[in-house]
């Protein structure tokens, strides 16, 4: 089967990953693979890099690029989107997390909760429903695979004000199975999980290995065990909870009031970085770039991994293409699959992918210490996606409020402004109106 396939953002580093899954498709060989971006340098380089994918492997797909939205997306099957807003060399991004330093406010990762996750969700969102429009308009029965965070208001805003067909895919619980795996010295793969919440929220509910439950032995390796870094606060809320949180502890603590222990950056608990630092101590931009161009140029060979990457586009397609049915955890409209979390509410859940899209199998309720943060959480990104949409500062100040790192209303409206002016016409309609 041939498949136009449309890659938005083309100009993103990740998609080298995905070429190089889409390549070893036997099933699509001879498809159309459409890079698009609105910045052209970066997307020659994932081009160059993607044809010598192509050669490497054999694959026999077209693969082309264009800055023009509507001849992109005209008649597509599917669409890929990993689009970002921080900006060059994550300019914008840190600017959100220093902002809100000045705040007492130190992020730890800053793309889904807190401040700076709302910021980016401002930004983000109305480039998505503009994509999505357009995607109504020249391939209304294509299927969006989304990227991006943050993933949870991005998905909702889409299905909510256009209604077009969106699927989220995140590496966290994946990643943490697979530590599960470690933990109890088995297979992650022979391990039977049940999982459910937000995304970067959700709680590992169920755990089994060839029918036996061991959760139990996992509760009382992690509580005996010394924590991996990354993994300490997560230990400390299975204690409490008594179910444990999945995903790293600087995505998981930006969705409760401890972060604000923390006043600067060197006062953050359980071993963790603030943002801006972490940012320092990964491949900075230049060096990314420069390993990208080499291999544009041939001067060192692409990336094509031995096994599909978590979110496993390639695999993905094919089962949404194909109908070759396979389970994976993904974001998706919750549709009773936890009875006490709204249907409409996006979750990550495991889902049978297929020529549907995806269709979430039953979790059950969440216990109600989960469900309570859960809840909040799903309402402050209702308020956050329609303020994005609508450009509403009331309902955009709404959103900050309900958020769990802010301690005092007080704070609110002055953080706000802030943000907004830091960001000067990215962030323009937001501003406060002089009556």
């Amino acid at each position: 089967m041939k498949l136009k396939v449309v890659l938005l953002g083309g100009g993103s580093g990740y998609f080298q990953n995905v070429l190089a899954e889409l390549a070893v498709i036997p099933d699509i060989q001879g498809s159309s693979i459409v890079l698009y971006d609105v910045e052209t340098r970066r997307m020659g380089w994932i081009k160059q890099v993607g044809r010598r994918i192509f050669d490497k492997t054999g694959a026999t797909h077209k693969l082309w690029s264009t800055t023009d939205l509507a001849r992109a997306l005209d008649g597509a099957d599917f669409a890929i989107s990993s689009i970002g807003v921080h900006g060059p060399g994550y300019a914008w991004h840190r600017l959100d997390c220093e902002v809100c330093a000045r705040f007492g406010i130190i992020h730890t990762t800053g793309d889904t909760a807190g401040p700076a996750g709302i910021s980016q969700a401002l930004r983000i969102i109305p480039i998505y429903v503009e994509i999505a429009q357009a995607m109504k308009k020249y391939c209304p029965d294509a299927i969006l695979l989304n990227h991006s965070n943050p993933m949870a208001p991005i998905c909702r805003a889409i299905i909510k004000h256009v209604g077009i067909n969106v699927v989220g895919y995140c590496h966290n619980i994946p990643n943490d199975i697979a530590w599960y795996g470690e933990v109890l010295g088995l297979d992650p793969a022979e391990l039977e999980v049940i999982a459910g919440g937000p995304n970067h929220m959700t709680w590992l509910l169920s755990i089994r290995h060839h029918g036996r439950d061991v959760y139990p032995e996992l509760r009382r390796r992690i509580a005996q065990g010394e924590p991996p870094r990354g993994h300490i606060f997560g230990r400390e809320m299975l204690e409490l909870f008594d179910v444990l949180p999945i995903g790293c502890d600087r995505h998981i603590i930006e969705f409760f009031p401890q972060l604000r222990i923390a006043k600067r950056p060197e006062e953050l608990p359980y071993e963790m970085l603030w943002r801006c630092d972490l940012l320092d101590r990964v491949m900075p931009p230049d060096e990314a770039q420069a390993l990208l161009e080499r291999r544009a140029k041939g001067l060192e060979d692409p990336e094509i991994l031995p096994a599909p990457t978590p979110e496993s586009m390639g695999r993905n397609v094919r089962a949404m293409a194909l109908g070759v049915e396979h389970l994976q955890y993904v974001n998706t409209p919750n549709v009773g699959a936890v009875p006490n979390l709204p249907d409409w509410a996006v979750l990550d859940l495991k889902c049978v992918i297929g020529t549907h899209g995806a269709r979430p199998l039953f979790v059950g309720e969440l216990p109600p210490q989960a469900a309570r943060w859960s809840l909040a959480h799903v309402y402050a990104h209702e308020l956050v996606a329609d303020a994005a949409v609508e450009g509403s500062r009331h309902k955009a100040l709404q959103a900050l409020a309900c958020d769990s790192m802010m301690l005092n209303f007080n704070e609110v409206e002055p953080l706000f402004n802030a943000i907004v002016e830091a960001h000067g016409p990215r962030l323009a309609r937001f501003r406060k109106r002089s009556r």
